[in-house]
Order: C-alpha cells, then sequence, then structure tokens
C-alpha cells in the first residue's frame, strides 16, 4: 500500500492554507493511506482527505512566513515518529514543507513538481450555510514577536466599528496575537470549524495582511484587507482559487486611516457584493 506522511507544517497558518494543505491534499490522491503532522488547532483542514492526523506544537523558534525559524525539522520528526510510532517501509513516501519549494508565488492552477509527482493544489471551500450570526469579522492583529510594526492602531479599530454602525460584531484569531475591542463578540481562539462557519456565513471581513484574512478566501467571505502592495496579486489571483469578492488597499500599506478603509468598503459594497 503506498502511504504518504506529510509534515510537521511548523510555519505561519496563512502559509499552510496556500503553500501546504493544497497541494497536500492533491499529492493525496497519489496515494492509498495518508497521514498528516501538523499543529492541533489545523486539524480540520485535512480531514477530508488524510486517514492519520498527528497533532505536533512545536517549541522555540520565531513563526514567519513559511517556516519557523530555529526548529530542527529532523529532530522534531524523530521525536513524532517515536511518539506515534510510525513505521516506514519501502512504500512510504516524507513529505517535508522543505522539500516542496516555493509554489505559494505561483498561481493556484499552475502544476509544480512534488518529487516524481507533477500536481495542481486543490482547494475546497470551507463552513456551510446558517442564519447570519455576524455582519463584520474584525482580525485585530497584534504580534508582538514578527513584525510588530505592521499591527494597526486600536482607535483606528474603534472608529472603524463606529464608522459600520449598529451592526453585529465579532474579533477573531488568537488571544495571544490578535487584540478585541468594546461593543463586539470575543471568538478568538475559537475552534476552527466554528471559525469556518462563522467567517462563511458572515457579509465581510477587515483586517491587515494575517492568516485570517486568507482563511476568509478560503471560506468564500469577502474581505478587505490593507498591505504592502507586492501582497496584491497574492490576495486577489494566486491565493484566491474560489474567486472570493476581496478588496486590497495598499495605498498606506499598513496603515490606512480608518475613513479610508470604511469609504473603500462601501465602494466595495456597492460595486462587488
Amino acid at each position: 500500500m503506498k502511504k504518504l506522511i506529510a509534515g510537521p507544517w511548523v510555519g505561519e497558518f496563512g502559509w499552510e492554507l496556500f503553500a501546504w494543505q493544497g497541494y497536500v491534499r492533491a499529492l493525496s490522491r497519489q496515494f492509498q493511506h495518508t497521514t498528516i503532522i501538523s499543529r492541533p488547532q489545523s486539524r480540520p483542514l485535512y480531514e477530508d482527505f488524510c486517514n492519520n492526523f498527528y497533532e505536533h506544537t512545536p517549541t522555540g523558534g520565531i513563526v514567519d512566513s513559511y517556516f519557523m525559524h530555529g526548529v530542527d525539522f529532523g529532530k522534531d520528526f524523530k521525536k513524532i515518529a517515536i511518539a506515534n510510532n510510525i513505521k516506514f517501509d519501502s512504500d512510504t513516501t516524507l513529505l517535508v514543507p522543505r522539500r516542496i519549494g516555493l509554489p505559494p508565488f505561483t498561481h493556484f492552477t499552475q502544476p509544480v513538481i512534488i518529487g516524481n509527482y507533477t500536481i495542481k493544489p486543490e482547494y475546497k471551500i470551507y463552513g456551510s450555510k446558517k442564519e447570519i450570526e455576524y455582519d463584520y469579522i474584525f482580525h485585530i492583529r497584534n504580534r508582538s514577536s514578527v513584525r510588530p510594526q505592521d499591527n494597526w492602531s486600536i482607535d483606528n479599530w474603534n472608529k472603524l466599528r463606529d464608522l459600520l454602525g449598529n451592526k453585529k460584531i465579532a474579533c477573531i484569531g488568537t488571544k495571544a496575537e490578535s487584540g478585541i475591542i468594546e461593543g463586539v463578540d470575543d471568538l478568538r481562539d475559537t475552534k476552527l470549524q466554528n471559525l469556518f462557519n462563522v467567517l462563511y456565513n458572515a457579509k465581510c471581513a477587515f483586517g491587515p495582511s494575517s492568516g485570517p484574512m486568507h482563511l476568509a478566501s478560503l471560506c468564500n467571505t469577502p474581505h478587505v484587507v490593507w498591505s504592502i502592495a507586492n501582497n496584491k496579486v497574492r490576495y486577489e489571483q494566486n491565493w484566491n482559487p474560489h474567486d472570493t469578492k476581496i478588496c486590497f488597499l495598499s495605498d498606506y500599506d499598513w496603515h490606512p486611516d480608518a475613513s479610508f478603509v470604511y469609504e473603500k468598503y462601501l465602494n466595495f459594497k456597492e460595486n462587488c457584493l
């Protein structure tokens, strides 16, 4: 029986979404059995195609885009294999993130070569239709270890909340790296399966470039996101397999004024939603 073991993934969540899980899903079609190794909270990303999921929370290092700097992949994998009694034979293929190269810079329709296989990533829409719980979703990026200068100010978030009017709003992300403001529901650290549904049923999500904003694309949630201009093609094209409606703002890089974001959202709403 041909077996695939993929992982451990230890990089950022957004890059796991578009630089890993879609490629592993496609590659798994070539095998009879697939084992995934990733953080516990990522399990729902793989449940539609993996046979075994082993949890791994890396220690040390700094998560920054594709990799967690300072993590010893070989040492970590050896620990995981021993702890879970993972067996290898001639029919086992091991795929660790470094072997996949740099597919995230390619369009989601472009084939890539992984070992002996040529594949295109496969993406699914996460979430299911329910009664709308929230009009808007905020991701208040509040990271201190990686590019803290990119965090949007709390004053801007408060102003955007006020401009949006009397709407039901929730904040998402992790409590360790995401903020909260008054007058909104705190859904930080909610389970990923619940987050899928929250995003899928929301009218729009707002935030600077981040993993949760990339997840909005896979939940087919319209979103307003701001970042440097270099990220525009990634959000609008390369990492947008479901043609999700997006308003990408780069006029002020990471720090547009809240009134500017609101005006752009109104135009986005009128012309695209």
